[in-house]
């Protein structure tokens, strides 16, 4: 299962990864949320297109209706993009989330190409857009509200006030379509930075995107690959339970050039029973010192080399130290 998935990301991150730097969890909420907001407001967008393509007919306009065409059918790509990146993320599969985040830079591309188109429509056709705009508004009552809880008037507008409110209308919606412009620009560029880092996230094990999966993971039977799903304790092999002992294994040999070695014979207890010679040897009652060279303790103090001294006993005051 999944076995051909490709190893971990390795070497220094991309430039996208600076996502992970402001938020170290799991990027899947944010990729769900994201794409629901992004699905929805280009769906709106796409509708509200097509409808306005009966309305530029209508008013004799349908150079106006092909644009508006071609925009809503772009919008509904991008919408339909985001949704599966909503699935694709809720699943959690690695593979669709791969597919999500390369769609995602198509998505961003749609996104932008159409802001573009947009603003270009905007300038090129602008007497068509005015005049469409005072047909529609001619005759027609507006409602003025003064602030949120203001009070609210109504007015039938006259061809003189429909051109100045179209006009007024045409110069505000040229400002809000390139501060939209603008603002598409960057949301597209984080959009599919998010879409990215959460796919690093799923292929990097170590990841927030992958707690759960650790370490109860190593009882899914393998369904992972191993450069996937490395064990936690690398030095520890996974050993089944109950294993049987193996075959004990003999000691090596003796050293070469040693004396043969008596099994049966009991261990020696005295100096010298020692079964291999290890040097020159000595009994035990033999004078711990005597391979001591300087004279000894009471030859310093009286002269005579074979005098002993007890060392036990202190003498009392005005007694002499020897016993001579």
């Amino acid at each position: 299962m999944q076995a051909s998935r490709a190893p971990p990301p390795q070497g220094n991150p991309p430039p996208y990864t600076f996502v992970n730097r402001f938020y170290r969890s799991s990027l899947r909420p944010v990729v769900i949320v994201v794409g629901l907001l992004s699905g929805i407001w280009t769906l709106v967008q796409a509708i509200s297109l097509f409808r306005e393509v009966s309305t530029d007919k209508s008013q004799g306009f349908p150079k106006l209706g092909v644009f508006a065409i071609a925009l809503g059918a772009l919008y509904m790509t991008v919408a339909a993009i985001e949704f599966f990146g909503v699935g694709a993320a809720a699943l959690q599969k690695a593979a669709l989330v791969r597919i999500y985040s390369f769609l995602s830079i198509a998505s961003a591309l749609i996104i932008v190409a159409g802001g573009f188109l947009l603003v270009i429509v905007h300038f090129v056709n602008k007497n068509e857009i005015i005049n469409e705009c005072i047909q529609l508004s001619k005759g027609d009552e507006v409602t003025v509200r003064y602030g949120i809880w203001g009070p609210v008037s109504k007015t039938q507008l006259t061809e003189a006030e429909a051109e100045d409110f179209c006009h007024s209308a045409y110069s505000h919606d040229s400002w809000g379509d390139i501060i939209a412009l603008i603002i598409e620009l960057v949301l597209a560029a984080l959009f599919c930075s998010i879409a990215f880092a959460y796919y690093r996230q799923l292929m990097d094990p170590t990841s927030a995107a992958n707690t759960s999966r650790a370490p109860s993971n190593q009882f899914r039977g393998g369904n992972y690959p191993q450069h996937y799903n490395p064990p936690y304790n690398a030095s520890v092999p996974d050993l089944p339970y109950n294993q049987p002992y193996g075959q004990y294994a003999p000691p090596p040999g003796p050293p070469p050039n040693a004396p043969p070695y008596d099994h049966n014979a009991p261990p020696g207890y005295g100096v010298g029973d020692s079964k291999v010679e290890l040097g020159p040897e000595k009994d035990v009652k033999d004078d711990p010192f005597g391979d001591f060279d300087g004279p000894s303790l009471g030859e310093r103090r009286t002269g005579s080399p074979g005098e002993e001294r007890d060392v036990t006993s202190r003498p009392r005051p005005g007694e002499r130290e020897t016993f001579n």
